[in-house]
Order: structure tokens, then C-alpha cells, then sequence
């Protein structure tokens, strides 16, 4: 097995695990559960943080007029994954989950259509 096979392990056991201690830490805590307001917020600024991401990774193609080496695997998850998050925001009235799910697509669609632009070419 390849020295980095072994690195994406490790940080896949490491996320489960370190997840698993703060939510069975967290699960007790009623504070944490009756602050939704600025989890709300922060899950939007974060957002917001990966939006940005795509933004950028669409302006360096287009600086660059070249996609190679750019993969569309991502964003199109993304993409799907963020509309799930908007349909779930409009049913749960959870005003962060729809924004988020904008702000990400907006930047994910101008990545896309860059990447698109100069593959085409």
C-alpha cells in the first residue's frame, strides 16, 4: 500500500473518531443545542468561505484559459449536494441552509462555465 493510501486512512479514522468524542461530549450539553442561531450563522459565513473557493478556482481558469488538470467531479457534487440543502432549507425554514446553498452554487456554476469555456476550446 502507497504512503499516501495510508494518509487518506488515517485521516478518514481520525475525522470518525475525533467526531464520535465531541458529539458523544456535545449530545449532553444543552447549551450547544439551544444555540442554533449562531451555528446558523457560522455554518453561512463557512459557506460562504467555500463559495469563494470556487469563485477563485473559476478565476484562475480563466486567467489561465486553461482547465487541464481541473476536475468537474467536485463541483458537480457540490452542485447536487447543495440543492439538497436549499430543498431541505425551504422545508425546515432554516434561512442558513438556503443561503449557503446559493452562495456556494453561484460560485460552483461560475466555475463550471469556466472550466467549460476553455475545455470547449
Amino acid at each position: 500500500m502507497k504512503k499516501i493510501h495510508l494518509e487518506i486512512i488515517a485521516s478518514i479514522i481520525f475525522v470518525f473518531v475525533s467526531t464520535f468524542f465531541v458529539y458523544k461530549y456535545l449530545s449532553g450539553v444543552g447549551a450547544f443545542w439551544d444555540s442554533q442561531m449562531f451555528w446558523s450563522v457560522i455554518l453561512t459565513l463557512g459557506l460562504s468561505v467555500v463559495s469563494f473557493g470556487y469563485y477563485h478556482q473559476g478565476s484562475i481558469v480563466h486567467k489561465n484559459k486553461s482547465a487541464k488538470g481541473i476536475s468537474t467531479v467536485l463541483p458537480f457534487a457540490a452542485f447536487t449536494v447543495q440543492c439538497i440543502l436549499f430543498v431541505k432549507g425551504i422545508y425546515y425554514h432554516d434561512w442558513s441552509l438556503i443561503i449557503g446553498a446559493v452562495l456556494v452554487n453561484s460560485g460552483v456554476v461560475f466555475s463550471l462555465y469556466q472550466i467549460f469555456k476553455f475545455r470547449t476550446k
